[in-house]
């Protein structure tokens, strides 16, 4: 009788283990559409805040007649000094203490920056070069692709919540004139904005700042 007793009032291994894959597989059904939902949260936060630092790089214009030079030293202000060379262009981090922004994404990620370099120093409404970011809808040669936006006068971009996952995440990495803004896919999850020339012209007439 005893052991009838002791048999009757335990759980076997066996029923332990399917007691825990039921648990676990109901506690994953019920993260995933969290993280799903914490993710869409910090890309919606994310592309607010570039909205808001496209802003600044405009503002900063209005008041400096450029734009701001990269960071380069990890201080988050502008160099101040970085070459004007209208055929390059300057990439690096973000000068958010210049702008008055954030360092980081929501992800806890430093904005990355690029920049015309014949807009920083003072210009006009001839300025072109042909050192801005040219922006495109995939990665191709020489960079082709459906076009968004050529030599334009800025871009800043997060690196979401992955980086360098594929080649078209590579090409926003490697430091040359050529950007992708595409849709989350593939791993690809790069947010980007863009100062456009005649966005940026527009403004520092409606300023006062260009004749």
């Amino acid at each position: 009788m005893r052991r009838d007793r002791h048999g009757q009032g335990g759980f076997s291994l066996v029923e332990l283990a399917v007691v825990l894959v039921i648990i676990g597989l109901l506690l994953g059904g019920m993260l995933m559409p969290l993280a799903s939902q914490m993710e869409r949260e910090r890309r919606e936060e994310t592309q607010a805040t570039l909205e808001a630092i496209r802003e600044a790089l405009i503002g900063y214009a209005l008041i400096n007649k450029r734009l701001p030079c990269p960071d380069s030293n990890g201080d988050g202000l502008d160099n101040d000094a970085c070459p004007s060379a209208a055929t390059q262009v300057r990439v690096g981090a973000l000068p958010h203490a210049s702008l008055g922004v954030s360092a980081t994404d929501a992800w806890g990620n430093p904005w990355r920056y690029a920049v015309n370099g014949a807009f920083t120093a003072t210009f006009t409404l001839a300025t072109a070069g042909s050192g801005g970011g040219r922006i495109q809808a995939s990665d191709a040669a020489n960079c082709g692709g459906t076009l968004y936006g050529d030599n334009v006068p800025a871009l800043v971009r997060s690196e979401g919540k992955t980086r360098n996952a594929g080649a078209l995440e590579q090409e926003n990495r490697d430091n040359d004139r050529c950007f992708v803004a595409a849709d989350y896919q593939g791993g690809f999850d790069d947010l980007v904005v863009w100062v456009p020339a005649t966005t940026l012209f527009s403004r520092m007439v409606a300023g006062g700042q260009l004749p």
